[in-house]
């Protein structure tokens, strides 16, 4: 397998702190990604609100909806960040086993 040398120290990087520390990271980052989306499409469905009705006939409930639907959005992402546990443990394996056979080949 060819890759620089900085692509194969930080995948050995990876691989040295373990299953579970590259699984929360993952997890962190499908998350924050989750927590951005319903944060922005919040912001971006009250502000459309705010500039069709105005401010004098301004109902906070229809400002407000949004930002939980938002959040709705995020706890459902994080419910599919772990259900993909399997799936990031299995590419986990398979990079480093790959890495540890090429070393392997190199000694």
């Amino acid at each position: 397998m060819t890759m620089n040398t900085a692509s194969q120290a930080e995948i050995a990087s990876v691989c040295e702190r373990g299953v579970d520390s590259y699984i929360e990271g993952m997890n962190k980052t499908a998350i924050s990604n989750r927590i951005n989306e319903g944060a922005m499409g919040a912001v971006f469905a009250s502000a459309l609100y705010v500039v069709f009705t105005g401010l004098s006939n301004l109902d906070y409930r229809m400002v407000i909806a949004p930002f939980v639907a938002g959040a709705a959005y995020a706890t459902v992402g994080r419910r599919q960040a772990v259900n993909k546990d399997s799936e990031h443990r299995m590419s986990f394996e398979q990079v480093c086993s790959n890495l540890r056979e090429d070393t392997e080949d190199a000694d």
